[in-house]
């Protein structure tokens, strides 16, 4: 029987440093879909286009700092990234078949899928707390969209969208576990500058090689591509980024579903879209989810408690 142990104070303060910053990402992500619905472009072209800025301003930062990636770090994260940037092609794409309710609903389904990856290959440990609070997410997210205004029915559906949706979802949880094993090895700058590089040259040839315009970013459209590239992009993923050792996976893949619950929110105070009641209430399941997912975790690593 194993004597149990605390959990140092410094690591203890970094857990809860770390879901603090994966829920503040969490909300920078949530601006990302108010400022690209402002974008008059295809959304794989608002791609390319926010990573290569990303890459521009980081390779910047870092050179400045003296925090760029060694080759052997771009070679380490590049998988990675690649996946990172597929996955966000292969979901803009998605919407040009299916609706976005159903491509939300495909993509509730992270924590469902990841949490049983995590405890295999990451050697994460699964609770009921786990489980739990990522099922009410999970539900509460569909619950929010299929209540919203159109019931979720808003735009059109064919099997072809709603497999991409899925190849999305499946690339972003290859992202997650992929880069929560990398991370140990790489700092935060470095890994968040090489996953944008790798993710701009994996997606730049679908943009070059498809039916896309790049020309046709102008006027407002440069503003809002650098807010999107600082917030969600830099901001958002670098927070998660840092997160990402101190934060298990599943915790992480839970604490993310609170991105649809805030941009349905910033949507209905930013552009006016209307809010149900019934949606209303799903949100604040999601949101009662995460709090106490949030909480359990810092409660963990407090003083006295069995460290795993």
């Amino acid at each position: 029987m194993s004597t149990p142990t605390t959990t140092p104070a410094p690591e203890r303060r970094q857990v809860g440093l770390g879901v603090g910053a994966v829920l503040v990402a969490t909300l920078c992500w949530s601006f990302g879909g108010v400022i690209a619905e402002a974008i008059d472009a295809p959304g794989v072209v608002t791609t390319v286009y926010r990573l290569w800025m990303g890459s521009v301003l980081l390779v910047a930062i870092g050179a400045v700092t003296r925090r760029l990636p060694s080759w052997r770090e771009l070679r380490l994260v590049a998988p990675s990234g690649a996946l990172f940037g597929l996955n966000l092609c292969l979901f803009f794409t998605s919407l040009n078949y299916t609706s976005v309710a159903n491509a939300i609903i495909v993509g509730a389904l992270t924590p469902v899928i990841m949490l049983p990856i995590a405890a295999r290959l990451l050697g994460e440990r699964l609770d009921l707390v786990k489980v739990a609070c990522a099922t009410v997410a999970v539900a509460g997210v569909v619950v929010a969209v299929l209540t919203g205004p159109g019931g979720g029915s808003s735009g059109g559906r064919s099997l072809r969208g709603d497999l991409l949706a899925v190849g999305s979802l499946l690339l972003w949880i290859g992202f997650l576990t992929s880069a929560k094993r990398v991370r140990a090895q790489v700092g935060t700058l470095q890994f968040l500058t090489a996953t944008t590089l790798a993710a701009a040259v994996a997606v730049t040839p679908l943009a070059l090689l498809g039916p896309y315009d790049l020309g046709v970013i102008s006027g407002v459209d440069w503003p809002l591509l650098v807010a999107l590239t600082v917030v969600p992009g830099m901001l958002g993923h670098g927070l998660v980024a840092w997160a990402q050792r101190h934060v298990d996976a599943t915790v992480s893949a839970v604490l993310m579903q609170g991105e649809p619950v805030g941009g349905t929110i910033l949507a209905a105070l930013l552009l006016g879209q209307a809010m149900t009641v019934p949606q209303g209430f799903a949100m604040a399941m999601v949101i009662a989810a995460l709090a106490v997912l949030a909480a359990t975790d810092r409660r963990r690593a407090a003083p006295g408690t069995p460290s795993t």
